[in-house]
């Protein structure tokens, strides 16, 4: 048996080892470590046995006994097809295209979450390819110093931003096709109507505004779960489109959904097609979308411009007043985009505007330099424990009443960073790019203009 072979069969015994211990008696804080630890190597583990399917993928032993690769792999290891798919695809990415990923999740940096991400996005084109590769691995070594910066869920809007300024005509493509899928299904079984279906990213999107909408507040004695809240409000939905005759008559159409986007890209509209490189419109979360999708919302859309400053500042808007005017609110959203709560992502419809310096007891201004965007929670945390907000170098940072910071840890710095951060306006000027802040958003250079597009 090779060594390689001989260090399996000894990780096969080690494992039925630990498998067979009686966790129940560890301390918490030695099973949080011990968790950590082994969740580390799991991932390391998991990484070579995907490098291995691409392996006997090469070899061709399962051509003629499977229609396809991972119909042959889900047969040998009792999987479902889709979890074979899923590491095949990881295994030949690592294998062809992604070597600096290989090497992070084998040492340790990053989790093998992050290194499916770059499988499934990145790495998806033959022009994303060719830049990673580009320059030495240049954009995948700045996409992995991301990685190492934030969890998995943020890394994935990150890797999506990064593959659609790159290959605009393939972001198109997986657009159209990910249209061709959307279904919506309503089934009946004995005890009522399950819904299932699929909707693109800016369609979801859209029907997440409106079940917020309608959804509102709950009140303090509401005990009802989150779901069964969303489930009043989708047939609060149809109730409004029946009660009121919204269905027929072509009235006005009120803005549904907010999309962010570069001046130079809103300009280049006239163009006719995208180009590589080109700073992609995103969503208010982040989500980048196709140009055709951008040109089809702005055709009827309410327009407001925002121009942010070196660090991202921008402008104020709006007068003095204790509350923020709906033109402010947008400007701060635009810098902002989630709660700038540390380790907090809620998008702007679960929030308010908070005073930095409070309006009445610091006689604070209503401007958009003393404004920044909490969730309803975070709002409330901020004032019931008296937090210190500023901002510095274009981020927020938030401080206990005993003077601590708050916060994860960014790059270059050697405490804890807060969260938050400037907009992506500049984030794509070229492949790879590197500029921004350690949660992954890019501060726009100064006079950088962007557009928030309501439609």
């Amino acid at each position: 048996m090779t060594s390689t072979g001989e260090s399996v069969a000894l990780l096969r015994q080690l494992a039925r080892e630990l498998a067979s211990a009686d966790v129940a008696t560890l301390p918490p804080r030695d099973a949080e470590a011990l968790h950590r630890e082994l969740r580390a190597a799991t991932d390391q583990l998991q990484s070579v046995a995907a490098r291995l399917l691409a392996r006997v993928e090469d070899g061709g032993r399962w051509v003629g006994a499977a229609r396809t690769f991972p119909e042959w792999v889900a047969r040998q290891t009792r999987s479902s097809v889709g979890a074979a798919r899923g590491q095949a695809q990881l295994g030949r990415a690592l294998t062809d295209a992604l070597p600096g990923t290989a090497g992070a999740v084998a040492r340790g940096e990053i989790t093998l979450e992050h290194a499916d991400v770059m499988a499934r996005f990145a790495a998806t084109s033959d022009a994303r390819r060719d830049a990673l590769a580009a320059d030495g691995g240049r954009a995948e070594a700045a996409l992995l110093a991301k990685a190492r910066l934030m969890r998995a869920d943020r890394f994935r809007t990150e890797a999506k931003r990064w593959a659609a300024a790159v290959d605009a005509q393939a972001h198109e493509r997986e657009h159209a096709a990910a249209r061709a899928k959307e279904h919506l299904s309503l089934l009946r079984p004995t005890d009522g109507v399950a819904i299932s279906g699929f909707l693109t990213v800016e369609r979801g999107d859209l029907l997440a505004t409106a079940l917020r909408a309608v959804t509102g507040v709950p009140s303090a004695d509401d005990d009802r779960p989150s779901e069964q809240r969303h489930a009043d409000a989708l047939v609060g939905l149809a109730r409004l489109v029946l009660d009121k005759g919204l269905a027929g008559g072509g009235g006005q159409v009120r803005p549904h959904i907010t999309v962010h986007v570069a001046w130079e890209t809103f300009l280049g509209l006239a163009g006719r097609a995208g180009v590589a490189d080109e700073v992609p419109a995103e969503l208010a979360d982040g989500e980048p979308i196709p140009r055709s999708v951008l040109e089809r919302i702005a055709c009827d859309s309410e327009i407001a411009r925002v121009v942010f400053g070196p660090t991202g500042e921008l402008l104020d808007v709006g007068r003095s007043q204790r509350t923020f005017t709906g033109a402010q609110r947008h400007a701060v959203v635009a810098r902002d985009r989630t709660c700038a709560y540390p380790d907090c992502d809620r998008p702007p419809q679960l929030g308010e505007v908070h005073h930095v310096a409070w309006w009445v007891r610091d006689s604070g201004p209503t401007a958009v330099k003393n404004g920044v965007l909490l969730c309803w929670y975070h709002h409330d945390v901020v004032h019931r424990e008296n937090l210190a907000i500023t901002r510095r170098r274009g981020r927020w940072e938030f401080r206990r009443r005993d003077g601590s910071r708050m916060g994860p840890p960014a790059a270059g710095e050697d405490g804890p960073a807060p969260a938050g951060g400037a907009p992506p306006g500049g984030r794509a000027r070229a492949r790879g790019a590197t500029t921004g802040d350690a949660d992954g958003r890019a501060a726009p250079p100064d006079g950088q203009e962007t557009l928030r597009i309501a439609g």
